[in-house]
């Protein structure tokens, strides 16, 4: 038998020695005194650890709640951030689109401005001086 590893002999040891100390007249009341601290101190433990035991299920479920938290938020913004791909593709999309429509008009200006050109540099036979008019002066 072993009491906070103290054996058996050694426990024998304490009580001759509080005998011996305290006498025979304040033995009992001595053992009293040290039976009430001896449950005031289980009071307290048993009290401490229910404590504990609340605190730390008060913080578990925070932490629970919390957690949760995080999950919604965590699903909102991976919901935002995917609409805004979404968004992103097809503003993308739409303006290869537009830019696909637009080439075939560009090369059609283009090859009118370049006509428009090409009929500036070139005098017409109207604008052209005359042999005749060469010869008369």
């Amino acid at each position: 038998m072993e009491f906070l590893g103290i054996g058996l002999p050694e426990l024998v040891l304490i009580l001759v020695l509080t005998l011996i100390v305290v006498g025979p007249q304040r033995l009992p009341e001595t053992a009293a005194q040290i039976g009430r601290a001896i449950r005031e101190f289980r009071r307290y433990s048993s009290g401490m650890t229910s404590e504990l035991k609340q605190a730390i299920a008060d913080l578990e479920k925070e932490y629970e709640e919390l957690r949760g938290e995080l999950k919604a938020a965590s699903a909102e913004l991976r919901d935002k951030a995917q609409a805004i791909g979404n968004d992103l593709t097809s503003v993308s999309n739409e303006a290869r689109e537009n830019l696909r429509l637009e080439e075939p008009k560009a090369s059609d200006s283009k090859a009118a401005s370049e006509a428009t050109a090409d009929a500036l540099s070139t005098p017409a036979a109207d604008d052209a001086p005359s042999s005749d008019s060469v010869a008369a002066t």
